[in-house]
């Protein structure tokens, strides 16, 4: 039980532009969500979403109990999504297991049966999984004969249609209510395959297990009914850890401090905060007893079981309401982080690790805002008939990032095209006919030539490219984008560039990792033409970089500065542009991360504005109705420029 953060920082979630949910859930970026979601396209708020479940340590003792118990889980965590309903659900099912034996035989051949039986009654289907069934090592040492092998474990992927990804709800909490309450199934709280009968070393007692299939299609139905009418406001499933974990992320998520109240004599404390039964915790706005009698109505219970309070605490008290237990959110959120931070100190740079432990303590800092005029939140402004310039959104192998780029060019006014290196090299294409192009994100030529290396080497090492694009960035008329893969690129061809001579060049990230992350940046006081307009806006956006920490020559920062280049910068709530990691993912001095040249003509930026256009990209954003986040500006921008020249 505790945070997967390590595994999750370092891998990208929000290539293609489409992600709507993904792992790190509010203001904080906490990962805590129960399940991920894309939108299908960029224009429509239709979309997918998909949550797992698996129980390995039930099936120990119990198999049949432990694929139903997935399952369940599954089904659980997509319970905040607004699916179209419970038959749309599709199933992949990863079996594991150690066959060779009869009774590892007979433990898988029970597991499939009993996940079939559930299925069946719950009319969902599973039409794909795989298999590895040889999940066992044997060794022989000093003489002595040795094994390891693992229990049956299925691993559950619930897939359905959403209806409206913007009404899907996260473990944040909203102000509207203080007080969270515990939705049960049965008031069992059996302590088979728990995480604390597993540390007890307790391995033979009465698991966890479906009851009847029904209830829980009745529970999905009537959960999704009051999630569409907005009175469930959070949600978070009971699993690994019981009550007392699922209570304690919702407290790290919105660093909010908790009061835990129990119900259950002293002796069975232990079994209530710690037992795994299939349960929610929701906060809830709406009539509570006009809910506990729609749940009563198919054999549930609800009560409360906790209220946010000032202090960032949390305090457990008795049915007598005797505090039992008090501690402080930041140890406990310590606590849950352990073993994460143990890995990444072993992995990265520790002094990075070290900076990021201690905004658990100075979360305040940590905060994600916005702050911006952006007046096209709800419509974008009117196209010009017949007005579309043409922007080439400029690619080549191993880049990734283009799909949403034309997107966001598309919405605001603009004839995209996909122009490939290979068009320029063959002739069969030239930058002649565009007003503008976009170099975008991804992972140019493996990155084997540093970040952006390789794709520029054709550019500098062929006389007609160097003269065509040369002759583009002098053009009065054309402007330049270049977000993260393309921005690297582009600062390798800075002597061709006017008033570049003073960009930076970008190497490994001070963390020596890969960084995914929601990041706030402010805009600066540039001559950019794509940021007119947008100074000192404050906004988060998406970063998906190795190699984007600035290096400067000599003072060659103070330089961009003195003349306006310097465009964007990561920053902290306050606005105060910092050094701090994680704020600043990469290391650069003064988290500058944007520049500008040729007159504010062409802009480089290692962030992803065009993955972050519409609000619903984002992993976290203000309660709102607006459509377009404030990043869209840029790609307005762009519009207007080319329409002036």
């Amino acid at each position: 039980v505790g945070s997967k953060q390590f595994l999750i920082t370092i891998g990208d979630r929000t290539v293609g532009g489409l992600i709507a949910r993904d792992q790190m859930v509010g203001k904080y970026q906490v990962p805590t969500s129960n399940y991920s979601m894309v939108n299908n396209s960029f224009t429509e708020y239709h979309g997918e979403a998909i949550s797992m479940g698996e129980k390995p340590s039930i099936a120990i003792s119990n198999p049949s109990a432990s694929m139903r118990m997935a399952l369940a889980e599954s089904i659980f965590n997509l319970m905040s999504a607004p699916i179209k309903s419970l038959d749309r659900v599709v199933l992949s099912a990863n079996w594991m297991a150690a066959c060779g034996s009869n009774k590892d035989d007979l433990a898988l051949r029970e597991g499939v049966e009993a996940l079939s039986k559930i299925c069946c009654e719950l009319d969902i289907s599973i039409p794909v999984g795989k298999d590895s069934l040889s999940m066992r090592s044997k060794w022989v040492e000093e003489g002595q004969n040795f094994e390891v092998k693992s229990p049956l474990t299925g691993v559950i992927s619930a897939m359905a249609p959403v209806i409206d990804t913007r009404l899907a709800i996260t473990t944040e909490l909203e102000s509207s209510s203080n007080d969270l309450y515990h939705i049960k199934l049965s008031d069992k709280q059996r302590m088979g395959g728990s995480i604390l009968a597993l540390i007890e070393d307790q391995l033979s007692l009465e698991t966890p297990d479906v009851e009847n299939a029904k209830q829980i299609r009745e529970l999905f139905n009537l959960i999704q009914n009051e999630i569409l009418n907005k009175k469930i406001t959070a949600l978070h499933d009971i699993s690994d850890g019981g009550m007392l974990a699922a209570l304690c992320e919702l407290s790290f998520t919105n660093k909010v401090g908790l009061d835990i109240f129990l119900s259950t004599s002293d002796e069975q404390i232990h079994s209530e905060l710690f037992n795994e039964e299939l349960g929610l915790i929701i906060q809830y706005k709406g009539e509570v007893d006009e809910l506990s009698n729609k749940l009563i109505e198919i054999g549930c219970s609800i009560k409360k079981c906790g209220a946010t309070s000032m202090a960032y605490e949390l305090q457990i008290f008795d049915r007598q309401m005797k505090n039992i237990f008090s501690s402080s959110c930041v140890e406990l959120e310590k606590a849950w982080q352990e073993t994460s931070t143990k890995i990444r100190m072993e992995r990265d740079n520790p002094v990075c690790v070290e900076s990021e432990t201690n905004t658990i303590e100075k979360f305040e800092n940590l905060s994600l805002i916005y702050k911006s005029d952006f007046k096209y939140a709800l419509d974008l402004p009117e196209i010009k008939k017949g007005i579309r310039p043409k922007v080439a959104i400029l690619r080549e192998q191993g880049v990734n990032g283009h799909i949403e780029m034309a997107a966001a060019f598309t919405l605001a006014g603009f004839d995209a095209i996909d122009l490939h290196m290979q068009d320029l090299i063959d002739g069969s294409m030239s930058l002649d006919s565009f007003q503008g192009f976009a170099a975008c994100g991804g992972f140019s030529y493996g990155d084997v030539l540093g970040a952006g290396g390789g794709w520029a080497s054709n550019i500098k090492f062929s006389e007609k490219l160097q003269e065509m694009f040369s002759s583009f960035f002098e053009d009065q008329s054309k402007f330049v984008l270049g977000v993260c893969n393309g921005c690297q690129m582009l600062s390798h061809l800075k002597n061709l560039i006017p008033g570049a001579n003073h960009w930076p060049r970008f190497v490994h990230n001070e963390s020596e990792q890969f960084e995914a992350r929601l990041s706030q940046v402010k805009v600066g006081d540039s001559d950019s033409i794509l940021l007119r307009d947008m100074r000192d806006w404050m906004m988060p956006v998406a970063v998906a970089h190795g190699e984007g920490r600035a290096v400067f020559e000599e003072d060659h920062i103070n330089q961009l500065y003195a003349f306006k280049q310097v465009a964007i910068n990561f920053s902290d709530s306050s606005g105060n542009c910092s050094n701090d990691y994680p704020i600043n993912p990469n290391g650069s001095i003064d988290g500058a991360t944007g520049f500008t040249a040729a007159d504010g003509r062409v802009t480089i930026m290692m962030p992803h504005p065009e993955r972050v256009f519409r609000m619903t990209q984002l992993s976290w954003h203000p309660k709102s109705n607006d459509n377009y986040s404030p990043w869209m500006q840029m790609f307005i921008n762009a519009y207007k420029f080319a329409q002036d020249v």
